[in-house]
């Protein structure tokens, strides 16, 4: 009697583990998807891979995780960034749409499947799948104008890479799109603020140390990436970007997020890791910003070493 117990005692423990595996499977597949819609194709891989291992045997989100896979390398093709690696990444795209197609089929053979909406799922990937094969075949490997080539309506401006402390003072009025990884930046582009239809600003890996320097002028910006720079205070009036939905202030030298971030409803990522800030301070923003997925370090509790020990 005693062993059966400690039996389903066991039996119950795995379950448990196996179905809170799932659920957090989910929720990184879910942003790793909003990750790539945003163009931050590296998270984005990251949270969808470790997703795809977390929903293990799951069918429909397994086939789901491929889907989104596959859709994350179609983009990064598109977006002309990847140079010799288009070939590679067009190929990776078609196996896991490919995977994705056999996954939810069987799905559809099941009792309890729903064949109308799975069925329209299929339809879009056998229209990426050979999208992607058609890629394959012209001779450089991708359709399209390179979204990264400057002109006077263009929308996408790409500098990363480009060793410059600041920003090129010639970009077009229709600018949407403006990322400038990995340079020698060292203060926040105020001048960005006179772009009224800019809606997605990456500057990771810079030097720059604050982003007071007019960041509310940014009033149509949705997604906003300052990570992996020497960050140590955020403005208050950060709160004037009403529109902004993904927010990555990782890896910086922050110690406190002001509290008026709490007014961002339409935020639905915050990534503040690889920062110091107070549990306190996090404990608070999670508490009144019960819509935004926040990123944070662990934090665990050491239980203090008693005067005798």
């Amino acid at each position: 009697m005693k062993r059966t117990t400690i039996s389903i005692f066991i039996l119950l423990l795995s379950v448990c583990y196996v179905s809170n595996a799932n659920e957090l499977g989910k929720r990184y597949l879910k942003l790793g998807n909003t990750y790539r819609e945003a163009g931050n194709y590296e998270k984005a891989e990251e949270y969808l891979k470790q997703g795809k291992t977390l929903v293990g045997r799951d069918g429909y989100w397994s086939a789901t995780a491929n889907e989104f896979l596959g859709y994350l390398y179609r983009d990064m093709v598109a977006s002309g960034n990847y140079g010799d690696n288009s070939d590679y990444l067009s190929a990776l795209s078609k196996e896991s749409m490919e995977n994705a197609l056999v996954g939810f089929q069987r799905m559809v053979k099941q009792k309890d499947g729903s064949p109308i909406p799975l069925a329209e799922i299929m339809k879009n990937i056998n229209e990426v799948k050979n999208e992607m094969a058609a890629d394959n075949s012209s001779p450089t490997g991708r359709t399209g104008n390179n979204p990264t080539t400057q002109n006077g309506n263009a929308k996408v401006v790409n500098v990363d890479n480009s060793k410059i402390k600041e920003i090129p003072t010639d970009l077009p009025a229709t600018v949407e799109n403006f990322s400038a990884v990995n340079n020698r930046i060292k203060e926040f582009p105020g001048t960005l603020g006179q772009f009224s239809k800019l809606k997605y600003l990456n500057l990771k890996k810079n030097k720059i140390t604050s982003i007071d320097n007019g960041i509310n002028r940014l009033k149509g910006l949705r997604t906003l990436n300052c990570s992996d720079n020497k960050i140590k205070s955020i403005p208050q009036n950060i709160s004037d970007l009403k529109q902004l939905e993904i927010l990555d202030i990782s890896n910086n030298k922050l110690k406190e997020i002001p509290t008026s971030i709490t007014s961002l409803k339409n935020l639905k990522i915050l990534d503040i890791s690889g920062n110091k800030i107070q549990f306190s301070n996090i404990s608070t923003l999670i508490k009144n910003m019960p819509n935004t997925n926040i990123i944070f370090d662990r934090y665990e509790l050491v239980e203090e070493e008693s005067v005798e020990e």
